[in-house]
């Protein structure tokens, strides 16, 4: 029994005294610059983000072409490809607002108590009555 356990030590200390082949600069630069774009992309996805709604969309959209029609009245050619593309972004939000399931469309998210929907509604007229008559005509 000593001797398989000696011999498993000797096993082991022989594969950490062989050590792994040397990478090549080519490796090890496309490795560091991979990395660190993907460090870099990992913290701007940690980055929270408000939720946008269509109505946000639609008063950033007004606001911009009011700001360059306002105060760059005739414009260059920037300033009318900026105006065009917030009317572009005005008509998408104005699509999307009359969506019902768009964030912030008409879609209300469902209430829940402990975990299960609530009825906020309750039985109508309707189900009263038959419950009424049910208990009624038992008697």
């Amino acid at each position: 029994m000593p001797d398989r356990i000696q011999q498993e030590i000797e096993e082991l200390l022989a594969k950490l005294e062989t050590f792994p082949p040397k990478r090549s600069l080519r490796t090890r630069l496309s490795s560091g610059i991979r990395n660190f774009f993907r460090r870099i992309g990992d913290a701007i996805s940690s980055i929270p983000l408000p939720g946008l709604s269509a109505g946000h969309l639609l008063l950033l959209a007004i606001g911009a072409i009011v700001f360059f029609y306002v105060f760059e009245p005739g414009g260059d050619s920037f300033v009318r490809w900026v105006i065009a593309g917030a009317f572009l972004l005005f008509i998408v939000a104005f699509v999307l607002s009359l969506r019902r399931n768009a964030p912030g469309g008409g879609r209300t998210p469902e209430k829940l108590w402990r975990g299960k929907p609530m009825d906020l509604h309750g039985p109508g007229m309707g189900d009263r009555l038959r419950s009424w008559w049910r208990r009624r005509s038992r008697r």
